[in-house]
């Protein structure tokens, strides 16, 4: 009985010996490995690198707003054009040019607010989505198919009036919204996405 027990006893300790030696060479090869191929250690910003890349360049790491504002005269017929990029607040362009042609461009997918003068025109890029939120606003398209009024689930055709409050979508660009040159107040516009004011 003593020979069996001291026989279990050593192919216990060899057991433990092989299963203790086994872990000791897991722990020291994971050691060796990291920074490999196959276990890489990467610093933020190196993630942060690669997410810029994959949504194209597009992450915005600041939270400064960015403005870029450029405007030329010319003296002999008084125009002025005016770009405007801004990506963190609302904008409203009153379009108070009186004597010569103003252009102003904004691309954001922020929400602007755009006073538009009686004559003024609010032309949307493709996927814009406008509402009109007082004032009396009609379908400014050159083609004889107009803008989509989402809210009621119909097309709004070209010089067509726009209900107040209903959500539009410009499907093409080119087409807008103006208010009639005999009007005799502005209209307040919601623009969510690019357009540009004539």
């Amino acid at each position: 009985m003593k020979k069996r027990s001291t026989w279990l006893l050593a192919v216990a300790t060899v057991g433990i010996g092989i299963w203790v030696g086994s872990s000791f060479t897991t722990v020291s090869n994971a050691s060796s490995q990291l920074g490999s191929s196959d276990d890489p250690v990467v610093t933020k910003s190196y993630v942060d690198q690669q997410i810029q890349k994959a949504l194209g360049g597009s992450l915005n790491t600041s939270t400064t707003p960015t403005n870029s504002n450029s405007s030329s005269t010319n003296s002999g017929n008084s125009s002025s054009s005016t770009t405007n990029t801004n990506n963190t607040s609302s904008t409203a362009n009153t379009g108070s040019n009186t004597t010569g042609t103003s252009t102003s461009t904004n691309s954001n997918s922020k929400v602007s607010i755009v006073e538009l003068r009686p004559g003024k025109k609010l032309i949307a890029n493709a996927g814009t989505q406008v509402i009109v939120r007082k004032g009396k606003a009609i379908v400014y398209s050159d083609a004889s198919n107009g803008i989509i009024d989402i809210t009621s689930g119909t097309e709004v055709g070209g010089s067509q009036v726009i209900s107040n409050n209903h959500l539009l979508l410009f499907p093409r660009d080119g087409r807008g919204v103006t208010v009639d040159a005999t009007s005799s107040s502005n209209a307040t516009v919601m623009v969510i996405g690019s357009y540009g004011v004539q």
